[in-house]
């Protein structure tokens, strides 16, 4: 019940957004009753927590399946970017996206969201940076500050996407970040 309740979430987010996703429209979706979700999500920000919780999970697991192929040291780190992207592309990443807009302006959501959020930004620059190390490359702040940009950048793009449907430009403007990625790359390798 509880994962059926997260997975409707999800699609109402998805579909309608933060503002429209109601209690009324993920029970209708989950096919369940008001409360069997409150049994399971006293309110919905529990519920929008969860789903946030879900969505990382789910991108990761997208994340780790991609670079399962990659070979250890620099294809492994140029095929974090891709792999990136293609897990947010995902309904669970648009999920996401959606909690993080909302938080702006929901008062319960905003009190727990950025401590979330926060967390998982951090285990994603230390991720990248670990594999930046282990490929040699020693700025730390310039590859922190890259997957900033990097993430940043991705959901700005997945936003223009969500709203105009255009996955050609998305898809272009994904291969030039790689490509200002490899270029990054290059001369921090050169620093040493």
């Amino acid at each position: 019940m509880r994962r059926k309740l997260i997975e409707a979430a999800t699609l109402c987010l998805g579909e309608f957004g933060f503002g429209g996703t109601t209690m009324q429209r993920i029970t209708d979706k989950a096919g369940v009753s008001r409360g069997a979700f409150l049994h399971h999500f006293p309110t919905r920000t529990d519920l929008l927590i969860a789903v946030a919780e879900n969505a990382v999970l789910q991108q990761n697991r997208v994340v780790a399946n991609r670079l399962a192929d990659a070979k250890p040291g620099r294809d492994l780190f140029d095929a974090i970017t891709m792999a990136t992207w293609e897990a947010m592309m995902k309904p669970e990443a648009i999920a996401l996206l959606e909690i993080m807009m909302g938080a702006r302006s929901d008062p319960d959501l905003k009190k727990t969201f950025p401590s979330f959020i926060e967390n998982l930004q951090t285990r994603q620059k230390e991720g990248v940076w670990a594999t930046a190390k282990a490929i040699g490359i020693t700025d730390r702040d310039t590859i922190i500050s890259m997957v900033h940009l990097h993430v940043a950048a991705m959901r700005g793009l997945l936003l223009e996407y969500m709203y105009s449907g255009d996955f050609t430009a998305a898809t272009k403007s994904m291969q030039l970040l790689s490509s200002y990625k490899d270029n990054l790359t290059e001369t921090l390798l050169k620093k040493g």
